[in-house]
């Protein structure tokens, strides 16, 4: 149902003139008159109503460029899957129609993306990244707006928007000291620049809080099984975990290769040991599994309004826009107090609050756009 600004009025309890004073900014409203009639045109679905036509008005078609290293089918392909049906669902929430360009090798051919958007008279092009740096060459001297999805170019010479990964691995840690943990291992691996930044965000995260860096787990590649078998090669050594009350995998698929491998070696999850992953995406996460969501499904969203923006105030000389999307803790069933205490402390994971979704973010209160750097230098 299409709403107007009479609708607002109604609801709003003010004249019709008053609610197109506030949407237009053509007359000095009192704040609390104001805040009121926003609160109801958002509430009413007016104010996105009416950002979808500006956006039909601005954007017509973009062209969605992928690379051959933009797999969508393996262990850790659930992500670049994430992230493709997000930007599908965004652009047909805009009406904005799309036109698929796959490079016949690695990076992308200059002159063959500029061909088709220009052909296709595109509104920008965005680029598909599996979480690496690009080197886009001489695709960003064509003029075309671009934004890159979960990726940075190399001498960052185009707009982006990514996961904050590292202060992702922050949340989690901080999760766990909450809970009560002292001493946390790290289960990860050697791969993509995305795991790479959770890495880090990880051993910041244990410095800044005064704990020691122990030896991580590090599995041979990013999926389940290379985790159990991370995992079971160090109780089958040792036998132990060395102290460690807690677990930190650097994603989802290895969390669940340690719940097997910790299950088969007879330790209960959290009564002896709590695990915690990092990706959030519904498609690979276990049940009950405590992580951290980076917002895959939602970038898309972020990228489009970046290009949007460029076409209405273009890019200057020397500058890009980088957004790194907010985090958000999933409370689940795998974390919880460390052996010994009797209960957890308050918000901490258990049975009960299964499924509880806490939002945190890189600023204030976190959201979405949790960190948005402006003209950054190249």
């Amino acid at each position: 149902m299409k709403i107007g600004v009479r609708d607002i009025a109604r609801e709003a309890g003010v004249a019709v003139s008053t609610v197109s004073h506030v949407l237009n900014g053509t007359a000095s409203i009192s704040r609390e008159v104001r805040e009121r009639v926003l609160a109801v045109a958002r509430e009413l679905g007016y104010l996105d109503q009416r950002r979808a036509k500006a956006t039909i008005a601005t954007m017509e078609r973009v062209v969605v460029a992928f690379d051959q290293s933009f797999e969508t089918s393996g262990d850790a392909a659930f992500r670049n899957r994430a992230l493709y049906q997000g930007l599908k669902r965004e652009c047909e929430r805009r009406s904005l129609k799309t036109t698929v360009h796959i490079s016949d090798d690695i990076g992308f051919d200059a002159g063959k993306v500029e061909e088709i958007a220009r052909t296709e008279k595109a509104s920008g092009v965005i680029l598909m990244s599996s979480g690496d740096q690009l080197d886009l060459g001489d695709l960003v001297k064509t003029g075309l707006s671009m934004v890159i999805m979960n990726g940075e170019e190399r001498l960052r010479r185009a707009d982006a928007v990514v996961p904050a990964n590292s202060f992702a691995a922050g949340v989690a840690v901080r999760y766990l000291i909450e809970a009560g943990h002292r001493n946390v291992l790290m289960l990860g691996t050697t791969g993509r620049d995305h795991l790479a930044g959770r890495r880090t965000g990880f051993v910041e995260a244990i410095g800044a809080l005064g704990l020691e860096l122990r030896d991580a787990f590090l599995a041979k590649e990013d999926s389940a099984d290379a985790g159990e078998a991370a995992v079971a090669a160090r109780l089958d050594e040792t036998g132990h975990l060395g102290g460690a009350t807690a677990i930190f995998c650097l994603s989802d698929p290895l969390a669940e290769g340690a719940l097997r491998a910790l299950s088969a070696a007879g330790l209960n999850v959290p009564a002896d040991v709590s695990v915690i992953g990092c990706d959030g995406i519904r498609e690979a996460r276990p049940a009950g599994l405590a992580t951290v969501s980076v917002g895959y499904e939602y970038l898309a969203a972020s990228a489009l309004a970046i290009m949007e923006s460029r076409l209405m105030v273009p890019k200057t000389a020397r500058s890009c826009i980088l957004v790194e999307f907010g985090s958000e803790l999933i409370v689940g069933t795998t974390v919880g107090p460390p052996p010994g205490e009797r209960a957890p402390r308050k918000g901490v994971g258990t049975a009960p609050i299964r499924g509880r979704r806490v939002r945190r973010g890189s600023i204030g209160g976190g959201g979405p756009h949790a960190r948005l750097v402006l003209n950054r230098p190249h």
